[in-house]
């Protein structure tokens, strides 16, 4: 009797049979995971957006015929953002001054930006003027009898305030029949408050 150490063909084959059998197994296994990965559904929210950019615009005007401030859109108001183009406020409440007179013009601010604008008044330059000049008629911008202060106007608010022309009372013998020069009255709109 000899004893034989190499396997039998029967252990061969249910050691191929187990070998292969761990095979599919392994191959199952990942085939699932694969299938479960690319088989997944998907969808997506997609979202798009524009914008602009608003406007800022302070428009001018005087007031109408009953003294009052034309309403916002009103056609009345121009846009006056350089001295060419700046609204006319009349010669006549203003000529012929004499001492101790004082005469006011209502004018009118309307906001028609996309936003509220803080409106400013710029200093009123009279240096050298005929009229104005050192010891001459005082201009300045009131809004209801107090000094005008900045402010801020909200959209299509309508603002009146008052130009108010005064000369001292003892106005000197030299300014008769004195013209002054255009006198620029600014206000500026800023989008800073």
């Amino acid at each position: 009797m000899t004893s034989s150490t190499t396997p039998t063909s029967r252990e061969r084959r249910r050691r191929r049979l187990a070998i292969t059998r761990l095979a599919i197994a392994g191959v199952a296994v990942l085939g699932v995971g694969a299938a479960l990965t690319s088989a997944a559904w998907t969808d997506q929210a997609w979202f798009t957006t524009q914008a602009t950019a608003g406007k800022v615009e302070l428009y001018g005007s005087l007031t109408d015929k009953d003294g009052k401030c034309p309403p916002a859109e009103d056609g009345a108001y121009q846009v006056a953002d350089e001295l060419s183009g700046a609204v006319e406020i009349p010669l006549a409440p203003f000529e012929k001054l004499v001492p101790g007179d004082e005469r006011t013009v209502t004018i009118c601010l309307w906001n028609g930006s996309d936003g509220p604008l803080s409106v400013s008044l710029e200093p009123i330059k009279t240096d050298g003027d005929p009229v104005f000049g050192d010891g001459g008629a005082k201009i300045e911008v009131r809004d209801g009898g107090a000094p005008y202060a900045t402010q801020t106007l909200a959209v299509n608010d309508v603002k009146p305030v008052q130009v108010v022309v005064s000369t001292p009372s003892d106005w000197k013998d030299s300014f008769q029949g004195a013209e002054s020069k255009p006198i620029a009255i600014t206000f500026t709109g800023s989008t800073d408050a």
